[in-house]
């Protein structure tokens, strides 16, 4: 049904626009990125074994015709290692592959006014890989090629006005269907794991032994379709002759759920004795919780430095809570009940605080080179003793640099985050090299690192260092 529905409406769109005066332009790329596991990772699992292995087609249709455009994208994949690994695509397609609507929006523009209707992206914000205030398109966190890949960000159905005169620009949002981000949910998902374990250990001191629970994915409870639960933004920029400025606001949902737990028990070993009754599964589901967020950036440009600074304030944001303290509470709040005759209340599974987040960043730009420097850190006022968080001040760095050489063929980079409550880092070199035009060629690889005495964010990613390969074909 999906693959049905969006090659329907591309191809209304493409009927219409066709033949219509104007321009219409088709273009696209091929991409293949193969990735195999580091030699320091873990010898049993992933050294050596491919971790990618993805091969994409993405057509883009761009349509114009007086004050009016309109712009379809759309990507047919296959991810091998996911076909191995047994992981569903959508729709009927089969193991492995996937047809995704990128965006498919229509827009009129005047001289100081327009209105931009449809799937479609926007990018908030003068941070450089990091989330301060770009919280208006969910992230793509379903594969470690959607992760690592330059664009990890999903389209939202909005309607989008905006307005236009020598010194600002100001976009309104509303968004009437909410898109979670994409979750690596799939049996085989290499990334699972990180979201939901395959079993848990559950211990029985009065035995003095522990069971290992299997663990099942339940539903994850999705806001409902009505005009009540539409998400809304506001974006308002001025280009001044000094720097540039811009303020945000936000209020919609959280695009990651949170989780639930419950734990399923079997038959009772003494009939009509429930306490008798041994744990035999975990059972997690999850909901999303409303969010709201001010922001504030601004570019102050220095010869060949840009200065960038960025800030977000999240009031009164949901925090998942431990999964020990969601039983723990469960456990007594069924125990109280029982002994009372009533049905047990409700736990929540998520706790209010304040958040901060902010960036300090740097761009040089000399003869080829560029250079960008960042520091950012996020701040959770209030106890953590029942949150699923273990530190209230999170902060780090980023480093990109790149050069241009050999008649601009030949890129070097280098990007890398280092995470300073653990020490954790993500290390990216590469090199790319153009054939032609039209054909890229590059080595890469992302190398995860855990610090000293906790593997940290993105230290828990060690064993999905790799060694990757990519050429890619545009037309």
């Amino acid at each position: 049904m999906k693959k049905l529905i969006i090659i329907t409406m591309l191809g209304v769109l493409a009927t219409s626009l066709l033949t219509a005066e104007g321009g219409v332009e088709f273009s696209g790329d091929i991409e293949t990125l193969w990735g195999i596991g580091a030699p320091w990772t873990d010898s049993d699992k992933n050294a050596g074994r491919f971790t990618l292995g993805t091969t994409n087609f993405t057509g883009k249709l761009d349509a114009y015709y007086g004050n009016s455009s309109a712009y379809a994208e759309a990507t047919f994949s296959y991810d091998a290692t996911g076909a191995l690994n047994g992981t569903e695509g959508s729709g009927n397609l089969g193991k492995g592959f996937d047809l995704s609507l990128g965006e498919l929006w229509a827009d009129y523009t005047e001289s100081f006014w327009g209105v931009r209707i449809g799937r479609q992206k926007a990018a908030w914000g003068k941070a450089d890989g990091i989330d301060i205030t770009n919280v208006l398109c969910p992230s793509d966190m379903s594969s470690l090629a959607a992760m690592t890949g330059d664009d990890s960000k999903l389209a939202v159905d909005a309607v989008r006005l905006s307005l236009s005169g020598n010194q600002f620009t100001a976009d309104a949002y509303w968004i009437p269907f909410f898109t979670p981000a994409a979750l690596p949910l799939d049996q085989g998902n290499s990334l699972r794991k990180f979201i939901v374990p395959a079993s848990v250990d559950f211990p029985i001191p009065a035995m003095n032994t522990s069971l290992s629970l299997p663990v099942t994915i339940g539903t994850l409870e999705k806001p409902g379709f009505g005009v009540w639960n539409s998400e809304f933004g506001l974006r308002v920029s001025g280009y001044l002759s000094a720097f540039d400025l811009s303020l945000y606001g936000f209020y919609g949902w959280d695009d990651t759920p949170f989780l639930d737990y419950s734990i399923s028990y079997g038959a009772p070993a003494v009939p009509g004795n429930p306490a008798t009754a041994m744990p035999n599964g975990l059972f997690v589901s999850g909901k999303y919780e409303r969010m709201a967020m001010v922001g504030v950036d601004a570019a102050l440009p220095i010869g060949e430095t840009v200065i960038r600074l960025e800030g977000a304030f999240f009031p009164q944001r949901h925090f998942q809570k431990k999964a020990e303290k969601i039983m723990e509470e469960k456990i007594t709040e069924a125990t109280k009940a029982a002994a009372n005759g009533t049905s047990p209340a409700e736990i929540k599974t998520s706790e209010k605080r304040n958040q901060l987040s902010a960036l300090a960043g740097i761009d040089w730009m000399p003869s080829g080179w560029t250079l960008t420097a960042q520091y950012y850190c996020d701040v959770v006022f209030g106890e953590l003793n029942t949150l699923d968080r273990k530190d209230a001040y999170q902060h780090g760095a980023t480093l990109s640099v790149s050069k241009s050489l050999v008649n601009e063929t030949l890129e070097l980079s280098f990007s890398g985050l280092l995470g300073f409550n653990d020490f954790d880092s993500m290390l990216s070199p590469s090199v790319e090299y153009s054939l032609s035009d039209q054909i890229n060629v590059g080595l890469k690889a992302f190398i995860f690192i855990p610090g000293p005495d906790r593997d940290g964010k993105y230290g828990a990613y060690k064993d999905l260092s790799s060694i990757c390969l990519n050429a890619k074909f545009s037309f």
